[in-house]
């Protein structure tokens, strides 16, 4: 079988997923608790929800092109001013110019480890830089499912506005398939982390010099400080001298020695109050609610106990059907919740309190990431 390219649409809350086989487009929506603001919060989760997603909507392998939508990377354009242009030598003032405020401008991407590419436009530069850590994160799982991860490029790249786009279509996975192989040069995958090697220069600058100091100068906080000390001991031993000088305590008064101490209470009943809590009925839904969905309950932790009870549990509730699927565990303490549009409150709250009586770390989720009305996930 020839291998396809698929595509994904990757944005700031979610990705859409291209297949090259059928032209289906399937989507992937964020939960804070996974991933916030371009930032990998449970890596581990992560990658078992995305093989759940893999698995419920049937994706076989493929060639993946992973597109970053504009809202998933941050850019900035750099131009020459018309000082510049009117320079003496322009294009090596410009160039040099523009690639100091571009390092400065990437150095305060809010991110441990940043990637960016440079564009060429009109008069100057633009430069895309994001989150490493976002988008390999998701490459990486989708490779560990036998995907082969072709590239990852900005969508401005593109051209046609694409980046701008708020959803991924046929005609526009067609479009990227067709376009990507001319910009490879703007690939991150691969790309080294952002080292701003002027600070870094200057950083090892500064440690040279302070240690040239510290060996010439003696160091005249240490010799305040000790002085500080030896007087405080001086001061704490002359107070110790006098209090020893000073009389004993004077004898207790004729009226305080006749005075009867209080007799102590011995085996004196002690009355505990007892508080009964009150419980809250756990919802019940009516079998019409439930007998035309499906659940289906990702085991990803180290035992099979918990995802068995569970079942037990969901099985009174007469769900069409409730399921188990085993994954290898990922170590993660957290499980998830995730309901389509068709199961009603009192259903959502029926799944919730069987969840608690296993799980305190639940994540919800309001949204199919499959074929099955409600899937949860088992993360410890």
């Amino acid at each position: 079988m020839v291998v396809k390219t698929s595509v994904i649409y990757l944005m700031k809350d979610k990705f859409q997923f291209f297949s090259g086989y059928d032209g289906k487009i399937f989507e992937f929506r964020f939960v804070p608790e996974i991933i916030r603001d371009l930032d990998i919060i449970n890596g581990g989760l992560l990658e078992n929800l995305i093989k759940v997603f893999v698995t419920n909507n049937k994706i076989p392998p493929s060639t993946i092109v992973f597109v970053l939508a504009e809202n998933a990377y941050f850019s900035k354009d750099f131009t020459a001013s018309a000082q510049q242009k009117a320079g003496n030598n322009p294009p090596e003032v410009t160039k040099e110019f523009l690639q100091k405020d571009a390092e400065e401008f990437i150095e305060h991407v809010p991110f441990d480890n940043v990637v960016s590419k440079t564009l060429p436009i009109k008069d100057g530069i633009k430069v895309c830089a994001t989150n490493k850590d976002f988008y390999e994160a998701i490459a990486i799982a989708f490779e560990h499912l036998g995907f082969i991860v072709d590239c990852v490029v900005p969508g401005i790249v593109l051209g046609n506005g694409l980046s701008l786009r708020p959803v991924l279509d046929q005609a526009m996975a067609s479009m990227i398939v067709q376009k990507v192989s001319g910009v490879k040069e703007y690939n991150l995958l691969g790309q080294q982390v952002f080292q701003p090697q002027i600070k870094q220069e200057n950083e090892e600058l500064d440690e040279v010099e302070l240690e040239h100091l510290q060996t010439k100068k003696p160091n005249k906080k240490r010799l305040y400080g000790m002085v500080g000390v030896l007087f405080s001991l001086i001061i704490v031993l002359v107070v110790m001298f006098v209090q020893t000088q000073s009389p004993a305590d004077a004898p207790k008064s004729a009226a305080d020695a006749n005075t009867p101490k209080p007799t102590p209470l011995i085996n004196s009943p002690v009355v505990l109050a007892t508080v009964v809590p009150t419980t809250v009925p756990n919802t019940i839904p009516s079998v019409s609610e439930t007998e035309n969905l499906t659940v289906q309950i990702v085991n990803a932790s180290d035992s099979a106990t918990v995802a068995e009870n569970l079942q037990g549990v969901l099985d009174t509730y007469k769900f069409k059907n409730v399921s188990i699927q085993t994954q290898s565990p990922i170590g993660s303490s957290g499980s998830l919740v995730s309901f389509g549009p068709n199961v009603s409150q009192d259903v959502r709250n029926a799944v919730m309190d069987a969840m608690k009586k296993y799980e305190s770390n639940i994540i919800v989720q309001n949204q199919q990431i499959g074929t099955f009305d409600i899937s949860i996930v088992l993360g410890q």
